[in-house]
């Protein structure tokens, strides 16, 4: 089992389908951009989500939200109607995170900077630092790190 993240941006509002054991779930297409050979790429992605909170915050994940999915990846081969190979990538959804804000642009650098994004799908302040003093650092790491290159298990 591959555990995978993806971050990347809606395309379109998610749906909720139901399956044929009658079970609701929710999916997703995300885009999700880079770069290769110098231009930049998209790729596309398939999440599927279900349980209790993914029907719940379905309502709120419009085209344009920013998420990240975490999961299981599945990929699969199939042929297009000109009969080219193609490949399709979908994350069964453990939990997604999400901006409700990120669709409409509203969402400043200084926002990100001071509110975290919940897999609820609210906003909620970074915690303040009590203590600004310094924290000392580990000194066990120096020790245990001269470790022998032999012993270490790969």
């Amino acid at each position: 089992m591959m555990h995978t993240e993806v971050i990347g941006r809606l395309g379109a509002d998610s749906e909720v389908k139901t399956s044929k054991n009658g079970n609701n779930f929710v999916t997703m297409r995300v885009a999700s951009n880079g770069f290769s050979n110098g231009e930049r790429t998209t790729t596309w992605v398939s999440v599927v989500w279900s349980g209790e909170r993914a029907l719940k915050m379905a309502q709120y994940m419009k085209k344009g939200s920013s998420i990240i999915a975490y999961g299981e990846q599945r990929l699969s081969i199939y042929k297009d109607k000109n009969g080219e190979p193609q490949i399709d990538i979908t994350l069964m959804a453990d939990s997604v995170m999400f901006d409700p804000n990120s669709s409409n642009g509203s969402n400043s650098g200084e926002t990100q900077a001071n509110e975290a994004v919940t897999d609820t799908g609210t906003l909620k302040p970074k915690a303040a630092k009590k203590n600004s003093e310094p924290q000392p650092a580990m000194a066990t790491v120096e020790a245990q790190a001269s470790t022998d290159v032999d012993d270490l298990p790969f």
